[in-house]
């Protein structure tokens, strides 16, 4: 059965005025609450936030791997300019990624209270001090202001080079990267590369 633009005129035409105009005031009512129950911008807020959260996750895994190659590369070129090092791979690894220390307010109330007991009279006085983190709003993306970044520790050194069986060359090897990068003698080995 088909069903043309007449018919459906027709079902309108029969419903009184005052009632249509209730219905269709329903039915915007409706749409109305059903926005406002569930609003799209807080779903785009959502995942805004969570994208942003993966972004600065993948950026810093970027960068930690980034660091950690331009410290591998100057290590190769420091050892590779040591006498009978030849060849040489470096590999290093971090403890952790490092450390941003954020700017945070310290706001305090203090209040002082007289107190009368037994016919004498004291004062008690109370300080709160809570801090809170420094948050700055750039192009819509609000996050916190770093004031000091940390480079991430260095958990382990392994080098592999030609001349790592020459037991002088191995120590003096140890001896750079513990003055380099503070690293624990124990943390660092010092291997002959395969031919």
């Amino acid at each position: 059965m088909k069903v043309d633009d007449k018919q459906w005129k027709g079902v309108f035409d029969r419903i009184p005025k005052d009632k249509l105009e209730k219905m269709v005031i329903l039915f915007l009512l409706g749409i109305f609450f059903l926005l406002v129950s569930n609003p799209l911008g807080n779903t785009t807020k959502k995942k805004t936030i969570v994208n942003q959260e993966n972004e600065e996750k993948k950026e810093e895994n970027m960068s930690n791997d980034a660091y950690i190659e331009m410290l591998e590369n100057k290590l190769e070129q420091t050892i590779e300019g040591m006498e009978g090092a030849g060849r040489v791979h470096v590999m290093i690894t971090l403890e952790n990624g490092g450390e941003k220390i954020l700017d945070k307010n310290q706001p305090y109330e203090s209040s002082m209270e007289k107190v009368k007991e037994d016919g004498k009279e004291s004062e008690h006085s109370t300080m709160q001090s809570d801090s809170e983190t420094v948050l700055i709003d750039v192009d819509g993306n609000t996050g916190p202001i770093v004031i000091q970044e940390r480079y991430p520790e260095i958990a382990g050194v392994v080098v592999v080079c030609e001349g790592g069986d020459n037991t002088k060359l191995s120590l003096n090897i140890k001896e750079a990267i513990q003055a380099l990068f503070s690293v624990d003698t124990h943390k660092v080995v010092v291997c002959k590369l395969q031919q």
